[in-house]
């Protein structure tokens, strides 16, 4: 026990070093030894390994790799690598839903999600192994979650999009809130990584019946195939193809443009201006909801508990924002929130010093990141509404890349509250959110129109909307999900 170092830890507090031991002979009687001159004793690495808190994990990488004291870095270098895959795989499959479809991309991304967390489990007692492992495994995480929504929205009717998106985001927020629980019952990580990559298997015994993109197909040309499946889904609704179905669909073959990938979101002003305006939202979106996941996860108490409640919020964000968005618009549903939560914020950070008050921060907090998923849930609606089919996956994909990459802000902007004023994060929220607030009145209203399907249909996508008005709903409600088919020429 003599040989216990004396360190004074990050909060001022004397306690006993966790990486590093005096160099003590059994000979040497450190009693007799003055406290004044301990610096002069030999430090040295821990020799007899470490004993870590299992209170809430029986078994974790760190723990079992000893990622801690010299090697601690490597945690946050998994995390780097984790967020990079993510970014760059968003941007590759971004493109290439664009270019193969969107049910062969779908299906790669699961796969290599799958494959890839559980061949971590394999790799961790090689580091290098483990962070190419890691990366490999994310490059799909984005990906995975767009294909299938953005199939979604180019799916469903008119009345019906809000509704696709909020179930999409329902499922997964529900998947969020089930990940802790999972967590916390098996309390090792190889279990917890096999039990949540698993059910990824699922899909593929329904391949076959997952369908592709009909509007993915007939801009693309592909005809016969976009008429194969347009008669599949009249199958499935008890309806039929009109008997001009195939005119129409060469009609729309015959318009074909040619698509310059990420560079087409800026061949015309209006779609340079809107794509513009989204990739904004959705880095002001991406910076602040990881800015307040941080400061909720500075919380004390059980950590599984912490993450579940705060993901909870969510499940009522996303059903409030598919009301709103559907009854008030995208605009002004987004730009409102970004009022409201501004408003919060600065109560937030006259209160937020006052510790007979932190009830009252906690109660805005939540409410502050209620009001992001709805600003959230909405840039995803308005992005895939906005984007031409020739090119919605990319551009939404755009988007998530921009605003995953900003998001690395978060710890920085939560480190400012730490070392020099609490009230510096949610100054930046208040600050980004008003720019927010404006950005959202300047995009174009989606609510009621039909999906431009190309770069043509783009260029006067809302031009001759009020700026100061209020979506209307058609009259002809029927005749609005008509125009809604794909096979208007």
């Amino acid at each position: 026990m003599g040989n216990y170092r004396r360190v004074t830890n990050e909060r001022g507090e004397e306690s006993f070093s966790k990486c590093g031991m005096y160099n003590i002979s059994s000979q040497f009687n450190l009693a007799s030894f003055p406290l004044q001159n301990d610096s002069k004793l030999q430090i040295v690495s821990c020799q007899y390994g470490w004993e870590y808190d299992r209170t809430w994990y029986t078994r974790t990488v760190v723990t079992q790799e000893d990622w801690v004291c010299e090697k601690e870095l490597q945690v946050t270098n998994t995390f780097v690598f984790s967020r990079a895959g993510d970014v760059i795989g968003t941007f590759i499959f971004g493109q290439l839903g664009d270019m193969i479809g969107r049910r062969p991309v779908f299906f790669v991304t699961l796969f290599m999600l799958a494959v890839g967390r559980c061949i971590t489990v394999f790799a961790a007692g090689s580091y290098p192994l483990f962070l190419a492992v890691t990366f490999i495994g994310s490059l799909s995480q984005s990906a995975a979650f767009q294909s299938p929504l953005v199939l979604g929205m180019e799916m469903s009717a008119e009345n019906k999009r809000a509704q696709i998106a909020m179930l999409q985001c329902l499922g997964w927020t529900l998947g969020v809130c089930l990940m802790p629980m999972i967590a916390w019952v098996t309390g090792d990580w190889i279990a917890f990584i096999i039990l949540t990559s698993a059910p990824c298997a699922l899909f593929f015994f329904c391949y076959r019946l997952f369908p592709e993109s009909a509007r993915w197909l007939a801009a693309k040309g592909k005809t016969r195939r976009c008429a194969r499946e347009l008669r599949h889904i009249a199958t499935v609704n008890g309806t039929f193809l009109p008997d001009d179905a195939m005119v129409k669909l060469k009609l729309i073959a015959a318009k074909k443009e040619r698509i310059y990938g990420l560079a087409s979101l800026f061949s015309n002003w209006r779609l340079a201006k809107n794509t513009v305006l989204i990739v904004y939202l959705w880095v002001v979106n991406s910076m602040t909801y990881y800015t307040l996941l941080l400061i909720v996860n500075s919380m004390a108490g059980n950590p599984f508990m912490n993450f579940f409640w705060q993901s909870l919020v969510e499940l009522p964000g996303y059903i409030v924002g598919k009301f709103l968005s559907d009854r008030y618009g995208r605009r002004w549903s987004q730009s409102g929130m970004f009022a409201m939560l501004v408003a919060a914020v600065i109560i937030v950070i006259g209160v937020v010093r006052n510790p007979e008050l932190g009830w009252l921060t906690t109660s805005l907090v939540v409410f502050v990141k209620f009001c992001f998923t709805i600003t959230f849930y909405v840039i995803h609606l308005v992005a895939m509404e906005t984007y031409p089919t020739c090119v919605r996956q990319s551009g939404t994909s755009l988007g998530a890349v921009v605003g995953s990459s900003m998001g690395i802000l978060g710890p920085y902007i939560v480190y400012l509250g730490t070392v020099f004023d609490i009230r510096i994060p949610y100054l930046v929220i208040a600050i980004v959110s008003i720019t927010g607030m404006a950005a959202a009145l300047f995009l174009p209203e989606t609510l009621h129109q039909r999906l431009p399907e190309t770069l043509a249909d783009a260029q006067t996508f809302g031009r001759d909307q009020k700026f100061w008005s209020l979506p209307e709903k058609p009259l002809d409600q029927e005749k609005t999900e008509m125009n809604e088919v794909p096979l208007k020429s």
